[in-house]
């Protein structure tokens, strides 16, 4: 009611974008994080919470722009280094991202979304146990749907399963109805053998609540893989990728296409990932890797293949790699 009364204050635009990203209406929410910078173009209120919907999105070039716009506006505000750390992240500059990021936390010590924006990038960098300590002190300032999953993704990885059910747990009391929240609990249930048949049912539920639940989409094929049935993780991804059409969805459809041999149809998919996004690194590696198989090098004097000739492991199709 407050954003129909309001439409042209830029604050509570931005206010209400920020709303519908936390549950989960993407498309909705740039739309009107557009609007309220197009009513103040000066704007850095929720700023931070939209180069992490961008990032989200995995659109590089839309983060730069925006990241490059907010120092304009004002290099001593944490939004637009909070941007171009986010940038540099996903262009593999992992440590000049931290630079960046750490220079915003200096600017503003209470800014949540500096802190969240740091535990993404520890994790790309593989420190789950820094991207907690990050993510909670975010979670402290402001606890967000965003913290509760960055504390849940790296409590997974650090193995602490039961801290990572504790916030899932937590997130779904909060938001009952949304999918997301449903497929966090089934993602950390999947993690243990014994409840994989439950974070089946949770994980279905998700994706009977949203159909483009990519949480719980990924989860479930990695579920499907974990257990060797690689014609469900294929059939799965299959009905799901017309209405997910990214790069990552892309990439993960080819995973499991080459776990399952199929290494022409990988082949193609993974070149459609890298024709939507050329700087798809896990895309670029997965091309090579089936290009390898299906014209294996020379081979070796006793017949085996040659050194260095990769093996497809399940693992590839982790679901535990979300910034």
């Amino acid at each position: 009611r407050l954003a129909r009364r309001h439409r042209s204050n830029a604050h509570v635009v931005a206010l209400h974008a920020t709303c519908l990203f936390m549950l989960d209406d993407v498309r909705q929410s740039r739309i009107l994080y557009e609007r309220a910078r197009a009513l103040d173009p000066m704007l850095m209120h929720e700023m931070g919470a939209y180069s992490a919907l961008l990032m989200q999105e995995n659109d590089a070039h839309a983060v730069y722009a925006l990241g490059s716009q907010l120092l304009r506006t004002d290099q001593m505000r944490p939004e637009g280094w909070t941007a171009m750390a986010r940038f540099l992240a996903m262009t593999g500059q992992t440590q000049e991202a931290l630079a960046l990021v750490w220079k915003a936390q200096a600017l503003a010590p209470s800014c949540a979304a500096a802190y969240c924006a740091e535990g993404g990038i520890q994790l790309l960098c593989e420190c789950p146990e820094e991207a907690a300590k990050m993510y909670a002190k975010a979670h402290a300032l402001e606890p967000t749907a965003q913290t509760y999953r960055g504390l849940i993704t790296s409590h997974v990885q650090n193995g602490e399963h039961k801290f990572a059910y504790s916030y899932a747990k937590q997130l779904v009391e909060l938001m009952p109805q949304n999918a997301r929240a449903l497929a966090a609990v089934g993602s950390v249930l999947a993690h243990s053998a014994e409840s994989h048949a439950k974070a089946v049912r949770l994980l279905e539920s998700a994706l009977a609540q949203d159909p483009r639940c990519t949480d719980a989409i990924v989860a479930l094929a990695s579920l499907h893989v974990t257990n060797n049935r690689l014609s469900d993780a294929v059939s799965l991804l299959e009905r799901h990728l017309v209405e997910n059409e990214t790069d990552d969805m892309y990439t993960r459809y080819a995973d499991v296409l080459t776990l399952a041999n199929e290494l022409p149809k990988a082949a193609a998919n993974y070149a459609v990932a890298l024709e939507m996004n050329p700087s798809n690194e896990r895309a670029k590696t997965g091309y090579e890797r089936v290009d390898r198989l299906m014209h294996p090098s020379a081979e070796s004097d006793d017949g085996e293949p040659g050194e260095g000739e990769p093996e497809v492991e399940p693992s590839d199709m982790s679901d535990d790699d979300m910034l």
